[in-house]
């Protein structure tokens, strides 16, 4: 079972709204939706004066998980319940759309530079993937050794190696880098660089930074969809909490650096032209931007 929390301020009262609020401070209510083996209780608490009494609101979740999709402005510290944060969901979308990416692209192995930033050695199964698309796969790790023998056994089983330092300083001119874990470390990128990581990293960044993915919402879960909540982050919820796996099949259509939209078919141009490939109707001088309202 998963559990909603949707918290409304009542801030625009009139007068009469003013004087049932000293009588009501609050309303709330429970309700509990049921799709496909899926459960959703859904709290919906409107605030209309004073504090939130989340001891009521736990009254109403008594039996149901603790851990509450919610706003992420909603401050749920010294309260029984904790707001639901994974970027396990998004790590997988991430590789989902940088493979179809890299498929469509379909350039040449030897002209395209990836790079892999995986610090505590904690993806390798990714980075044997990656392998099937460039020659010279350049693996950036706090634990080279674990990744020479990763290398090692690349080569055996698929005949490619990597290139591994513990040195970020080789990133410079990459064409591509990914790295499944929340960048924390500044890293010495150029400007053409196309960045897909899993979360928006917490230093600044040179390059294009994709960190949001937008699969399509699958039907089958639509009945389910709260309001008010982001439909990734209910995805994800879905995918962590409840173990619905099927969801690791989507494939995004778009990324996005928290400002700008990228369709897969835009990336897949300008990927094409850091190989050196040509992309039919588009220049390296032409936009790729999109506006996303966010």
């Amino acid at each position: 079972m998963l559990t909603v929390l949707n918290i409304e301020k009542n801030s625009s009262k009139n007068f009469m709204q003013k004087i049932k609020s000293l009588f009501r401070p609050y309303e709330i209510s429970a309700a509990v939706k049921k799709q496909n083996k899926i459960s959703v209780l859904y709290i919906k608490y409107r605030l209309n004066r004073g504090k939130i009494n989340y001891k009521k609101i736990y009254d109403y979740a008594i039996g149901a998980p603790k851990t509450v999709l919610c706003s992420g402005e909603l401050e749920l510290e010294n309260t029984p319940f904790r707001r639901f944060e994974s970027i396990e969901y998004a790590c997988v979308m991430m590789q989902n759309a940088v493979c179809d990416i890299l498929k469509r692209a379909d350039v040449s192995p030897d002209s395209l530079k990836i790079a892999y930033y995986d610090p505590m050695a904690d993806h390798p199964l990714f980075a044997e993937k990656l392998s099937e698309f460039t020659s010279q796969l350049m693996v950036i790790t706090n634990m080279p050794g674990f990744y020479e023998k990763e290398s090692e056994r690349f080569s055996d089983s698929i005949g490619v190696s990597l290139i591994v330092s513990d040195s970020p300083e080789r990133l410079s001119d990459c064409d591509i880098l990914i790295s499944p874990e929340r960048i924390e470390t500044k890293l010495p990128l150029s400007e053409k660089t196309i960045v897909f990581t899993s979360a928006r990293p917490s230093v600044s960044l040179k390059g294009t930074v994709l960190y949001e993915y937008f699969p399509e919402f699958p039907y089958k879960y639509q009945r389910l969809r709260p309001e008010n909540i982001d439909g990734f982050y209910f995805l994800s919820a879905l995918y962590t909490l409840c173990g619905v796996k099927e969801l690791g099949k989507l494939i995004p259509s778009a990324c996005c650096d928290g400002q700008i939209l990228y369709t897969a078919e835009r990336l897949v141009q300008r990927i094409r032209i850091c190989s050196g490939g040509k992309a039919i109707g588009f220049s390296d001088k032409e936009t790729i931007d999109e506006p996303v309202s966010m």
